[in-house]
């Protein structure tokens, strides 16, 4: 009884590994941005050092006096003082400091009595995966930290999520969200010519003399519905300081991901449960899911917001699930294979939600940008999308090879030596027959519905799909496939089959180094093949019951 009234030290530990997974999150969403307002002091390191001992000491005191509600709050506001006179890390450092604190405080009190009793005594009956487990968390935690010091500092390459990879530490999608941001607020009506994005991948370099506001970091393409836009006035009192809008979008982003983990380990239910809510911090402190968060790409949120949408709908909270629904969709369209699942499964209701909030988001994007960039999106950028010329760079041996869409496969076969034809018209063939693949795994899908878990790694797999139905798909879009396997791990019963769950990432996401092209693009063929098969027979299988 005094263990269940302290809390167990599974539950204490559980709660230490969130708080510090998110508190250099938290620290470098609001460093520069507050920097930006009040003038910047201090460096990177020790605000993320600052940020972990402000973390750890406020869980600590939690952990001595659970009956004083009090103590944590103080332990991490007095923390944040001394750390932040220590350091000289300024004002924007102090209330940096203070809002890890206010974030630690809060989960050291409430996170504890909401964990699942199972696991209580977890650690003392498992010794040995306890210790991975604690190996995993730190890693985890260690890499969480050094890309959050890389977002408060873009000079330190060496701290990216993949070091010495030039692409990704001079590549931010946020690039292309601002630059619409921007044309539309001029006035330009179609944004998407590629005369607005000269100096991006596979297009001209910009003018020479001409301004570059998101140095260090290249601009990237846009191809979003302009109701997407509608985002971007969040960053808006950051305008004209993009190293204080990249942090700001990586916080939010930061935050909503591991709020999305965690509402689906906690929505989820029945025996073993808990291994997802145990796997999911190991998921967000992961290096693709770094990787996306770094780069600051919307696919991650859009497959996290998608999901919870689903499961506000089952929740009976049909407005929010069909703002949520609707939002992804009109920003991604692919998560628009959910809606196949909603009227299949005969929610109307649900789909009506969608629908209506859909129709809602269009009126405010018309009402906010004119109809020119909606027309323009569908009479120029959606066709030139399906075509795959909206992606100038597929093509090239990098776009290849890192392409893990069907409609790739026709130019990896040229490169292995295989006479195609011609690999864009072959390519669109091939992307057509799979739209048609993906709506009937769709609707076979839907009829399986099962408990929650099967249901939510049947949406999952069903994202990653859809996103693979665009000519040019990044390995992003696996990141669906990489969250059901922490589902899948309820399943698991033997060694032989973790190891198998465990194997699936490097599977469909590793590339050795020091390939041939022919090579790479063979490897490359053999990850979507896996993608595609392990993601359509999760949507098919017919329902697991889990026992104790």
């Amino acid at each position: 009884m005094q263990d269940m009234e302290n809390g167990s030290a599974e539950r204490i530990g559980l709660t230490a590994l969130a708080a510090l997974l998110l508190a250099p999150v938290v620290a470098h969403g609001a460093w520069r941005p507050l920097g930006h307002v009040s003038g910047a002091a201090g460096d990177a390191v020790p605000v993320t050092c600052a940020a972990l001992a402000v973390a750890a000491i406020t869980v600590l005191s939690g952990r001595l006096r659970r009956d004083m509600a009090w103590l944590p709050p103080l332990a991490g506001g007095l923390t944040a003082t001394a750390a932040t006179a220590a350091l000289s890390l300024g004002a924007a450092g102090l209330l940096t400091l203070l809002a890890v604190a206010a974030l630690s405080a809060p989960l050291t009190r409430l996170l504890p009595p909401r964990l699942p009793p199972a696991l209580d005594g977890l650690a003392a009956r498992n010794k040995g995966l306890t210790a991975l487990y604690l190996a995993a968390a730190l890693i985890s935690v260690v890499s969480v930290a050094r890309v959050s010091t890389f977002i408060g500092d873009p000079s330190r390459v060496d701290l990216q999520a993949i070091p010495g990879e030039r692409f990704t530490e001079t590549h931010s999608c946020l690039t292309a969200y601002l630059r619409a941001a921007d044309l539309i607020g001029g006035g330009v009506d179609n944004l998407y010519d590629d005369r607005w994005w000269h100096g991006s991948h596979g297009l001209p370099p910009r003018p020479a003399g001409s301004d570059d506001p998101y140095r260090p970091f290249d601009l990237d393409n846009f191809s979003y519905p302009p109701t997407f836009l509608l985002v971007m006035p969040l960053l808006a009192p950051l305008h004209g300081d993009f190293l204080a809008q990249r942090a700001l979008w990586f916080g939010i982003d930061g935050l909503i991901v591991a709020l999305g983990l965690w509402s689906l380990a906690r929505w989820i239910d029945g025996p073993r449960a808990h291994r997802a809510l145990l796997l999911a911090p190991l998921l967000f402190g992961s290096a693709p899911m770094l990787l996306m968060l770094q780069i600051g790409n919307f696919h991650p949120l859009a497959v996290v917001l998608s999901v919870l949408a689903m499961v506000a709908f089952d929740r009976k909270r049909t407005a929010a699930g069909g703002a949520l629904l609707a939002l992804t969709i009109l920003s991604k369209i692919s998560p628009g294979v959910l809606g196949i699942v909603l009227l299949v499964q005969r929610r109307f209701r649900s789909a009506a939600a969608a629908a209506g909030a859909g129709a809602l988001l269009l009126g405010l994007s018309v009402l906010n940008f004119g109809l020119s960039p909606l027309r323009y999106f569908l009479s120029y950028a959606l066709p030139r999308l399906s075509s795959g010329r909206a992606f100038p760079f597929m093509d090239t041996e990098t776009g290849i090879n890192t392409n893990t869409s069907p409609f790739g496969v026709p130019f990896k076969l040229e490169v292995i030596g295989l006479d195609v034809g011609e690999p864009w018209q072959v390519g669109a063939y091939v992307a057509r027959a799979f739209t048609l693949l993906l709506v009937a795994l769709a609707v076979a899908g839907a009829r399986h519905r099962g408990d929650r878990r099967d249901q939510a790694i049947r949406w999952m797999s069903l994202l990653v799909l859809a996103a693979m139905q665009m000519p040019f798909s990044p390995a992003y879009a696996t990141v669906g496939l990489l969250w059901a396997t922490t589902l899948l791990s309820v399943e698991v019963r033997r060694a032989r089959h973790a190891i198998a769950l465990i194997a699936l990432w490097p599977a469909i996401l590793f590339t050795p180094p020091g390939l041939a092209p022919a090579q790479q693009a063979a490897l490359s063929i053999a990850q979507t093949a896996v993608t595609i098969s392990v993601s359509a027979w999760l949507v098919l299988r017919a329902p697991r019951t889990v026992s104790e």
